[in-house]
């Protein structure tokens, strides 16, 4: 019957962790969810500011959560923050924390471990914005980008495009494994050339786009250079099946005068004359 189980037995089984603290801060009560999600027992920690310290070891980010803590109780005698602690293990995790003052004294604390979900919503964004096969930022991200920079103060700002020359016969003759690892080889070399503040993209089937602020039209060009010049030597060092080629084209803009947008399509035009040029070489 009901009268059988004690309060002790409900809050331990509920899915969410139980912390009491009395008008000290001192805690009276953890559940097994708060241990299990803190790893600590009333036996390992007494007080709310020895939990702090043991939370966050950082005294400058102790601080700003305790202030914030203190000043939303204050104002409402609710709080309600995701928040990442560090375990006694040394785990870090995001825990939402709900606390409640009761009678102006006590504090309830209810406790959920969300890590699981901030790290999916996180796995989202990066898929929403990232190239699965490469790893790049996709067509989608730099067209974001593109926006932004187009209200910024970061010019001259060159696009290249650039297009593998010969992936189209890789996949029909020696299947798309092989076409993926073209791909891959392809974005590496962009990385290992690019710098930390450029945006590099797979933005196609066999096309990559950069984008590249505070560059100038020369140095695009010297850029151009240095990538059709290191698949060169890799293609030289590597038994490719298959030719391992890029095409590229450049174009920059000095001003927000004219789109980025406008921009891409003129570096699009000119990674696709480039292609023309070295077609109609190599039937020479």
């Amino acid at each position: 019957m009901l009268k059988d189980l004690s309060i002790e037995t409900v809050l331990n089984n509920l899915t969410m962790g139980i912390a009491i603290l009395d008008e000290k801060r001192n805690f009276i009560y953890l559940n097994d969810l708060t241990t299990k999600i803190t790893g600590y027992s009333l036996n390992d920690i007494s007080n709310l500011e020895e939990w702090f310290k043991t939370a966050y070891p950082d005294s400058e980010k102790r601080e700003k959560v305790r202030s914030s803590f203190e000043e939303n109780l204050k104002k409402s005698k609710y709080y309600n923050r995701i928040l990442k602690i560090k375990s006694k293990s040394g785990e870090e995790k995001h825990v939402e924390f709900r606390v409640n003052s009761i009678d102006d004294d006590y504090l309830l604390v209810n406790l959920m471990d969300v890590s699981q979900r901030i790290a999916r919503k996180k796995e989202i964004e990066y898929l929403s914005f990232h190239d699965e096969l490469t790893s790049l930022y996709n067509r989608r991200y730099f067209e974001n980008e593109m926006e932004r920079l187009d209200e910024s103060r970061n010019y001259p700002i060159s696009i290249i495009i650039g297009d593998l020359d010969n992936l189209k016969d890789v996949n029909d003759n020696f299947g798309h494994l092989m076409g993926d690892d073209y791909l891959k080889r392809s974005a590496s070399i962009l990385e290992e050339l690019m710098r930390s503040e450029d945006i590099i993209a797979r933005i196609g089937g066999d096309e990559f786009a950069i984008l590249l602020p505070e560059t100038a039209a020369e140095e695009a060009a010297i850029i151009c250079k240095r990538i059709e010049e290191k698949f060169s030597e890799m293609n030289s060092k590597e038994n490719f099946p298959i030719d391992f080629k890029i095409s590229l084209g450049s174009a920059t803009t000095a001003s927000n005068k004219e789109k980025l947008v406008s921009i891409y399509n003129r570096a699009d035009q000119n990674m696709y004359k480039n292609k023309g040029r070295k077609k109609r070489i190599m039937k020479l």
